[in-house]
């Protein structure tokens, strides 16, 4: 009969396999155990839910009173699992029948986990056969790049190789790393031109992905030099863009700068200074910097003077030139001298920058003049006698060396002694000198169509007896105001010559008057307007040594010594030319004394007032001597000038001066 209600209650209990043989009364009376075993739990953090229900069979035996069965195991309690635990009783009082499930609730911290085995019945025996196998997740390691301006850098982790491109800011390594494993992110392979360097790069991985790594990259230094050339004297200064000045010694063949210079940024290599009577050059000095040492820069020296012709004299050639030059619309340059020719009055040249001289036309008088080419292409200038009364004349000459008297000066005028200027409005202007029956200079005009007026007349005085000045040896400047400026060798209020505006109308203003002593004396030149808007001039006497200053003048008539000349062997001395402001800004002109040989000198003065000797004459065949002569800057850059004497037959010469 028990064997039947067995057999009943296995029908009943919906379980068509769950009985395969009828239970003791002690399997049915006993409890039974459910435990798990754990693998790869290497974290805290597990929460198994362990679901126990009684089934119908019992439940039912119940019901007949035919067994007494434990009671339910109802309910989803909740079990933590230990780090690294292997085996774990998850229930130990488990009736016979009951229906058990173990679920994860919550994954262990950086892991995943499973469970097999997890649902069944209890029958006779306790269960062990649930397994938990856990694995490590795993995350990516990255962070941020900075500074990565040039290919080629590799990180790299273990065996996990990755080429950050440049540009880049930021990296995450191909290859995700376990968790609780340990990472060290290096760099394999640096960028080129650059050093990488890594913070933050190792650690043991944890539950989330690595983006705190910087990798931070900074350009590798490089040193700039090069080779150099015709260093025959001391005090070469190069710089690098504009600084890190380094000094070199006479015959240096080679040069390194002193501050290297970083990957990526830009060099210039320039000549800050020369030594005296050398001009240097620099041929490729600029660029930017590779990852290596430049060593590819040459600086190249040689004399910064060159003779390009000495005046022969005699009837087939000029000799003594005393006034300036004039480059021609053609790029040539015309002068004139005080003798030679085929009539000893002097004569006309024209040169090429080169030094190749013809003569243009032979004067029967003197021609104490620059020449100026007019609007209209022909060049104009003045005689200093000759003419109808033999007081001078003003010329026209065109290109081919055909003269013309636009103007001859009347008896009893002062004579010029200076060439002309062209003013805006199409006339001429200029200055006579000394020696008028009535007058010691005047300023005039000879408009184009030759008629001549005077705008000022300088009055007859001796000393300082007129606060005017008298004897204007030099011509005037048109400035930026319309109004004429120039200079007179004696007068104002102490003799000692004065700085003048004239109006084009001929309102006659005396700007300053020299006093001599520490102050400049006889300007035998005129007055240039440099950029600053201010005047600047020379003059033969006066100053701190009595040989002649460089002054500077306001408008409003505010007078300063720039510079004075010391002479001797070092410094010039009693200059007679002007001033020629350079495209650097550079105030530039010669001495007719001083230097080494007494001959004179060419210099250069700051407008701040430093003073540099670029050439001391020498005389003899191959120099020329005493230069009365303002200077040209020529489109070539280099200044073009002549001397009164030296050169091969000590008949003056015909130079040029290279700049830096």
């Amino acid at each position: 009969m028990l064997l039947g209600a067995w057999a009943a209650l296995g029908g009943c209990s919906g379980e068509s396999s769950s009985y395969s043989s009828t239970p003791s009364d002690s399997a049915l009376t006993r409890t039974y155990s459910l435990s798990a075993t754990f693998r790869g739990l290497n974290s805290s953090g597990l929460v198994l839910s362990i679901s126990a229900k009684a089934t119908g069979s019992c439940a039912s035996l119940r019901a007949f009173s035919l067994l007494e069965c434990a009671p339910s195991a109802d309910g989803d309690p909740l079990t933590s699992i230990s780090a690294g635990a292997t085996t774990q009783m998850l229930a130990n009082s488990l009736p016979w029948g009951t229906h058990y499930a173990v679920t994860i609730q919550a994954q262990p911290v950086g892991e995943t986990c499973a469970v097999a085995g997890g649902t069944g019945t209890i029958r006779a025996a306790s269960v062990s056969n649930v397994v938990v196998s856990c694995v490590d997740l795993s995350y990516t390691v990255g962070g941020t790049v900075s500074g990565l301006v040039s290919a080629g850098l590799v990180l790299i982790n273990g065996d996990d190789a990755f080429a950050v491109s440049s540009g880049a800011s930021s990296f995450t390594l191909p290859t995700a790393v376990a968790y609780g494993s340990t990472y060290a992110v290096t760099v394999q392979t640096q960028p080129t031109g650059l050093t990488c360097a890594v913070s933050g790069g190792s650690g043991k991985m944890g539950a989330a992905a690595v983006t705190s790594i910087a990798v931070k990259c900074s350009p590798n230094t490089y040193t700039v030099g090069g080779s150099i050339s015709g260093l025959t004297a001391s005090g070469l200064v190069l710089l690098d863009n504009g600084g890190d000045a380094l000094t070199l010694a006479a015959n240096a063949a080679q040069f390194t700068m002193t501050t290297a210079v970083a990957y990526g940024s830009p060099y210039a290599i320039t000549v800050q200074s020369a030594p005296a009577g050398l001009v240097c050059s620099v041929s490729k000095g600029t660029g930017t910097m590779g990852p290596g040492n430049v060593t590819s820069v040459g600086v190249g020296c040689g004399p910064n003077f060159a003779l390009l012709y000495s005046f022969a004299g005699g009837s087939s050639d000029g000799s003594d030139p005393y006034h300036c030059l004039t480059q021609a619309n053609d790029g040539d340059l015309v002068g004139t001298t005080l003798a030679g020719g085929a009539h000893g009055g002097g004569v006309i040249f024209e040169s090429t920058p080169s030094g190749v001289e013809s003569v243009l036309y032979s004067f029967a008088s003197m021609a104490f003049s620059c020449l100026t080419q007019g609007s209209d292409g022909n060049f104009y200038g003045t005689t200093a006698s000759g003419g109808t009364s033999g007081r001078g004349t003003v010329f026209r000459i065109t290109p081919s060396g055909t003269e013309s008297v636009l103007y001859s000066f009347p008896a009893g005028a002062s004579q010029p002694y200076t060439g002309l200027i062209q003013g805006s409005n199409g006339s001429f202007y200029g200055t006579t000198g000394a020696n008028g029956t009535s007058d010691d200079g005047t300023v005039f005009e000879i408009t184009a169509s030759s008629t001549q007026s005077v705008l000022h007349v300088f009055p007859k005085a001796s000393g300082s007896d007129s606060s005017d000045g008298q004897t204007p040896y030099a011509g005037v400047i048109q400035g930026s105001d319309g109004n004429l400026y120039g200079t007179t060798y004696f007068g104002g209020t102490s003799g000692k010559g004065t700085v003048f505006k004239v109006t084009p109308s001929g309102v006659e203003t005396v700007l300053y008057s020299f006093a001599g002593g520490s102050d400049g004396a006889n300007p035998y030149a005129g007055v240039i307007e440099a950029s600053d808007g201010n005047l600047y001039g020379t003059t033969y006497a006066g100053g701190s040594s009595g040989l002649g200053t460089v002054f500077r003048i306001t408008p409003s008539g505010t007078e300063s010594v720039l510079y004075s000349f010391a002479g001797g062997s070092s410094d010039g001395a009693n200059p007679e030319a002007g001033l020629t402001q350079g495209t650097d800004g550079n105030l530039y002109g010669t001495t007719f004394l001083g230097g080494a040989s007494n001959l004179g000198t060419v210099f250069e003065v700051t407008l701040s007032g430093t003073e540099t000797l670029l050439h001391t004459f020498a005389g003899g065949n191959e120099d020329g001597a005493k230069p009365t002569a303002n200077l040209l800057q020529g489109s070539d850059g280099k200044l073009y000038g002549s001397t009164n004497a030296g050169g091969s037959t000590n008949n003056g010469t015909f130079f040029s001066i290279a700049l830096q």
